[in-house]
């Protein structure tokens, strides 16, 4: 208690809202009885939640306080709030793809589980391809100037790019393979962020 009412005299009102909520959804995510983590559907939107938008809108959010400059949404932390909610729905739907064997064995049910290593990583290929179109079209359809053209279209090109070779390396019968792909939905979250600074 102390530890939040410490933090609410350190953070705006907005910003120890979000704070306390994601404090609150992460702490059920893994803590009985209610555990999300245990249903698929609830983990997915936990983690979509907190790494796609809270994570994203937070920061920008904060930043802008601290400088004392006031809150108005850039086009650009838009774009990357929307793109990595998506992204993190994914991860959130692929993250037990490594775990499949140790959660068949304990009768722990995820998408893996249920609808297999193939399905689940053709569907999140998918969902993250769309995304990258998505951002594609975004650089294309924006007035000019709102985004570098460059990095926002030929970058989301090239990770789309490589997002698809790295699913066609995929063999769902090999675990070493399973979580390779895995690691690669992981670079390619992180590269995004090295973009983001680019656009």
């Amino acid at each position: 208690m102390f530890v939040l009412h410490h933090r609410y005299n350190l953070f705006p009102r907005l910003l120890f809202k979000l704070y306390a909520f994601g404090l609150f959804i992460g702490g059920i995510y893994s803590v009985p009885p209610i555990r999300t983590k245990k249903n698929p559907l609830l983990a997915g939107l936990t983690i979509a939640t907190v790494r796609g938008f809270l994570l994203n809108f937070g920061v920008y959010y904060a930043v802008k306080d601290a400088v004392g400059a006031a809150f108005a949404w850039s086009p650009k932390v838009s774009f990357v709030a929307r793109f990595m909610t998506a992204y993190a729905t994914v991860i959130a739907v692929t993250k037990d793809l490594p775990d499949i064997e140790g959660d068949k064995a304990n009768q722990i049910e995820t998408f893996a589980t249920k609808a297999g290593v193939k399905r689940v990583a053709q569907g999140a290929s998918l969902c993250l391809f769309a995304n990258y179109v998505h951002a594609i079209l975004t650089g294309l359809l924006s007035a000019p100037g709102t985004f570098n053209p460059v990095p926002m279209i030929g970058g989301h090109a090239a990770l789309a790019t490589m997002l698809v070779l790295r699913f066609r390396q995929l063999d769902p019968d090999s675990m070493s393979s399973v979580k390779k792909f895995y690691k690669h939905v992981w670079d390619l979250f992180y590269l995004e962020y090295g973009l983001y600074t680019l656009i």
